[in-house]
């Protein structure tokens, strides 16, 4: 057999099919008649659709079988099975979901990308999505995994007939009225929810699982463990082209006013750099385990400028300081707002034009935002050499430094926190909003030392700003 290579997109497509193929073997409690070997005969859509008839699984999965995205990939299945231990962890990830949940009567499952659109729910969030970019000025959207990351979705015919009717209503609605209301996605969110608790839909987010598969709810709506991040400090190391900010998320219970589990995710937001010149920040979780996504300049540079400016001011500082003996170096933030504060898009400009003109232009710029955060200046021999080129490495740490000076240089270490807070919030997946809600310090009263008592009074909670509040959905990892 000829070799077949997998791509980061064949598995993201086939472990997402895959799952909805053994779901239904599993509800239709066809182990016995499935075989891995069968794949090895499915060739075409035909020879699919035959085998998942003669399985008896067709009302389950039709939409799966005319996903195009899988379709072209059949040829890769079976590899992906085997090669690649897939088939293994399936079967861990079936059983303990259906031993979790017993999804009965008529059912459809299908990956998100194919939700046909009289009831997909994403529907709605586009619209509300385009109504949050004129609203605060972005040049984007917000990506809709952020509202909510389910790839694969069960519907019953009830929970179908319910999205439809909202899915229609609330878009009439958004589109009518000429103000951004967070309440019509809101509305969405609660049906969804007491959808799943009528058994009649499930919203999944999958990850890869490990030695063992676990299933986590999110977003629970009235749920009262809440997750509190704390900002445990920034790298900005020698030895790399990036920036990251040490964080911890604790669970707090808010029927009890206690701390339950201290440290339950340990990780860092990181400055993640491409090719096409992109800057968005990844979040990165240690001991491995689910990535939690990333989010764009836009949306990062409105939670940080939104929730505290100190941060910027300090940036800021550091600009009028150097460009008094650089003053070629002011036209890089000359342009810069409240919003729209990283140098970025001139720095890039600079870069595309001229690398080595830039790298020798822009490096006491560098070295000043190295020197502010390490009392020492930047040795970019390594970094150079790890980066595509060493102009690149330059262009990479000076923005990953404006970053972290901007974090770091928060005033209010309680400020601080809540701004990782709604970093993180955002990356995973839990809502998107700035400043300090009187929920985000009711949370940390009980949690706090005593050296931080005096921030906690400090802090105007008036300028808590909820964009909007991600979707409940189960995650299997």
């Amino acid at each position: 057999m000829a070799q077949v290579n997998i791509s980061k997109k064949d598995v993201e497509v086939l472990s997402e099919a895959l799952f909805c193929y053994y779901f239904a073997i599993y509800k239709n409690r066809k182990q016995k008649q499935y075989s891995v070997d069968d794949w090895l005969t499915i060739k075409n859509t035909s020879t699919l659709s035959s085998w998942s008839s003669k399985l008896g699984i067709n009302p389950i999965i039709g939409k799966v079988n005319t996903d195009p995205a899988l379709t072209s990939r059949l040829d890769k299945v079976y590899t992906f099975l085997t090669e690649k231990g897939w088939h293994p962890r399936l079967i861990m990830q079936m059983d303990k979901f259906t031993s979790s949940y017993r999804v009965t009567g008529r059912c459809e499952i299908m990956r998100a990308d194919e939700i046909p659109s009289k009831y997909d729910p994403y529907k709605v969030y586009e619209e509300i999505s385009k109504k949050t970019k004129s609203t605060l000025g972005f040049r984007g959207t917000v990506d809709k995994d952020k509202w909510n990351p389910s790839d694969v979705w069960i519907f019953t015919p009830k929970s179908v007939t319910m999205l439809q009717n909202y899915v229609k209503n609330l878009n009439l609605r958004i589109l009518n009225d000429p103000e951004y209301k967070v309440g019509y996605l809101n509305a969405m969110n609660n049906m969804i929810f007491d959808q799943y608790k009528r058994k009649q839909l499930y919203p999944i987010s999958l990850k890869a699982p490990g030695s063992s598969v676990k299933l986590t709810l999110e977003n629970v709506k009235g749920g009262t463990i809440k997750k509190v991040v704390r900002y445990t400090g920034l790298k900005y190391d020698n030895n790399n082209q990036d920036a990251k900010i040490g964080f911890s998320v604790d669970l707090y219970n808010e029927t009890t006013k206690s701390m339950i589990n201290k440290d339950y995710i340990v990780g860092n937001i990181k400055t993640k750099t491409v090719p096409s010149g992109g800057a968005r920040l990844e979040i990165e979780v240690k001991g491995g385990g689910a990535r939690y996504g990333t989010m764009g300049t836009e949306n990062y540079q409105y939670i940080i400028s939104e929730t505290d400016k100190s941060g910027i001011k300090s940036l800021d500082k550091i600009r009028n300081t150097i460009e008094k003996d650089y003053p070629e170096l002011k036209k890089y933030w000359s342009g810069t707002t409240d919003k729209d504060w990283l140098s970025r898009k001139e720095l890039l400009a600079s870069f595309k034009k001229d690398p080595k003109k830039f790298k020798e232009e822009i490096a006491p710029y560098t070295q000043a935002l190295f020197e502010h955060l390490n009392d020492t200046s930047w040795d970019s021999m390594r970094a150079e050499r790890n980066a595509r080129t060493p102009e690149e490495a330059w262009l990479n740490k000076t923005h990953a430094g404006e970053v972290g000076v901007a974090v770091n240089d928060i005033t209010n270490k309680l400020i601080r926190d809540v701004t990782v807070e709604n970093l993180f919030d955002l990356a995973a997946s839990q809502r998107f909003g700035a400043g300090v809600s009187a929920e985000q310090l009711e949370r940390r009263k009980r949690m706090l030392p005593q050296y931080l008592k005096e921030d906690l009074e400090q802090v105007p909670v008036s300028e808590a700003k909820e964009i909007w509040n991600a979707c409940f959905h189960i995650v299997v990892k």
